[in-house]
């Protein structure tokens, strides 16, 4: 479907390009009153650090929007862009992006506890912003009406009442969740986090850097109620990276957290195959990811449509409780080598 489908094109490229505004509109989401310089495109996973060490040319591969809408495709696709481009928001002034992450931009990465605790504080302020953007950005039923040329007044329905529901929960969740990282950010409590991760051999061939709420392990038993709108919820952050040995799949969560990220964690180290268990948490739960040209250009059409049939996964919890593993099931994708499970 084009825009020229539609009984009012003008009115819905006027409600996408105003979507596109919101979510380009700038806000440093530090804590810190010093705010200074303008608010910057800041990378989730570092580009000299982390992204050059996959990249081909200055380039990888990730999920991006596609060039137009057409009839029964995904409005989102995977293609080759450059390093300046990816994995970024516009989430903190030039100070902030430059001072809160230099223990990770400027010094090897080797597990100290700062450096967990920014890694995850970066994906947790990304989808802090993604939530408040996605709230803001629900159309009014106004806005529906002038876009498909309808002139009388009309009601969103019970399941659209529910989406805008759940997306409120979401975006207070993570709101809460911000908050806490911030209080421990100025207290510099970098032990409030607990860390796990997942240390490989080889450098990954997909980076990523994710925070999500776990309603459902691996296995398919629930861990949280995602239906009750007035339930407390968790969520637990991940960051793949290449590391001076190898690479890494870092696991952490506040240790005010219920029992769903460590347990969700459990049911990720319980494979037989680590890599291809972390590939599936990437996939199945984030779009911030950044994969490998060589990699992903050796794939066979097949396992291209596989891996882009888990990043559309909408409804991975009602998946993975009705689906055997994923990992057990998919087709061998990559083995980054033999992983070992430690705690820091």
């Amino acid at each position: 479907m084009s825009l020229s489908d539609l009984p009012n094109p003008k009115a819905a490229a006027e409600l996408i390009a105003k979507y596109r505004r919101r979510f380009s509109s700038k806000v440093c989401m530090a804590p810190n009153l010093d705010h200074h310089g303008p608010v910057v495109a800041a990378h989730t996973l570092s580009v000299e650090a982390m992204l050059r060490k996959v990249a081909t040319d200055s380039h990888v591969y990730v999920v991006a929007q596609a060039k137009r809408f057409a009839k029964d495709t995904f409005p989102i696709e995977i293609h080759r862009k450059g390093l300046r481009d990816v994995t970024v928001f516009n989430g903190f002034c030039q100070k902030h992006d430059r001072d809160l992450f230099a223990c990770l931009e400027l010094e090897p990465f080797r597990f100290q506890r700062q450096q967990c605790f920014m890694l995850a504080y970066r994906a947790v302020a990304r989808e802090c912003y993604l939530k408040r953007k996605q709230f803001e950005s629900i159309p009014t039923p106004d806005e529906v009406a002038s876009v498909h040329g309808v002139e009388q007044k009309i009601q969103f329905s019970g399941a659209m009442l529910m989406f805008q529901a759940a997306s409120l929960k979401g975006a207070e969740d993570v709101e809460r969740l911000k908050s806490a990282f911030d209080k421990h950010l100025l207290a510099q409590s970098w032990d409030r986090l607990v860390t796990r991760a997942i240390l490989f051999p080889s450098t990954p061939t997909v980076l990523a850097a994710a925070a999500f709420q776990p309603f459902i392990d691996m296995d398919g038993n629930q861990l949280q109620d995602f239906e009750d709108l007035e339930s407390e919820t968790s969520q637990i952050c991940i960051s793949v990276i290449p590391t001076e040995t190898g690479g890494a799949a870092i696991f952490s969560w506040l240790d005010s957290a219920n029992s769903a990220p460590q347990r969700y964690f459990d049911s990720v180290v319980r494979s037989q195959d680590l890599t291809a268990s972390v590939l599936h948490v990437i996939f199945d739960n984030t779009e911030n990811f950044a994969i490998n040209p060589s990699w992903y250009e050796g794939m066979t059409e097949s396992e291209k449509s596989y891996v882009f049939s888990r990043v559309v996964l909408f409804a991975q919890n009602t998946t993975y409780a009705d689906s055997p593993r994923p990992d057990q099931t998919a087709p061998k994708l990559a083995s980054w080598g033999e992983g070992v499970v430690a705690a820091f």
